[in-house]
């Protein structure tokens, strides 16, 4: 085994460990540039699902992190309320790593937006200065397994792309559609615009 080349060694080039949310910024010399990358030594961050990503019946998380015993928790929150929660047991105690799970969310009712939190280093779900819950807002459609990008074309309406596309009327709704794709109103779509469409 060749010995790790001083150069090319991940180094700490800032710290400060009275703001645990600051993290370290860490330099890596490769060649002639440098490498560098934000890493919070003390929490886990996600890296899928991202941000305004659709979530149906489940949710496909993976992050990088490491946890007290390897436990996180993980819940799905709208308005300060808990759609659903769980533990998982991912990577192992001390090291970074990263790791995939899939989260059942199948108890959530009702479309709309939410936030799903993961914490990491206190099994029971307690909060502290050493436990902030790493946090990605997401969009919920129950039964929805993914959607179908759709490029709106002249004379398109929500309604007639849906019945075009078919599917489930329950996850396939104008309802879900526009919060799918952001719309304010469902009623006002352009030629070019990109929508998702939940199925």
């Amino acid at each position: 085994m060749q010995p790790l080349d001083p150069a090319r060694r991940l180094v700490p080039v800032a710290r400060n460990l009275d703001d645990r949310n600051a993290g370290l910024r860490w330099t890596c010399g490769v060649g002639q540039g440098e490498l560098a990358f934000d890493m919070d030594i003390y929490g886990i961050n996600i890296r899928q699902p991202l941000a305004g990503d659709i979530v149906g019946n489940s949710i496909a998380l993976a992050a990088i992190g490491t946890a007290f015993e390897a436990t996180y928790r993980w819940r799905l929150v709208r308005d300060g309320k808990t759609l659903t929660e769980g533990f998982i047991t991912a990577g192992s105690m001390g090291a970074m790593e990263i790791w995939v799970e899939q989260l059942n969310t199948t108890a959530v009712k009702g479309a709309g937006p939410a936030v799903l939190e993961l914490a990491g280093d206190d099994p029971s779900g307690g909060e502290g200065p050493d436990v902030e819950p790493a946090r990605v807002s997401v969009v919920v459609v129950p039964g929805a397994r993914g959607y179908i990008p759709y490029m709106v074309r002249k004379g398109d309406t929500l309604t007639k792309i849906l019945q075009e596309l078919g599917g489930d009327p329950k996850v396939s709704s104008v309802k879900h559609a526009a919060l799918a794709s952001g719309l304010k109103n469902p009623d006002k779509i352009f030629p070019g615009q990109l929508l998702r469409i939940p199925v």
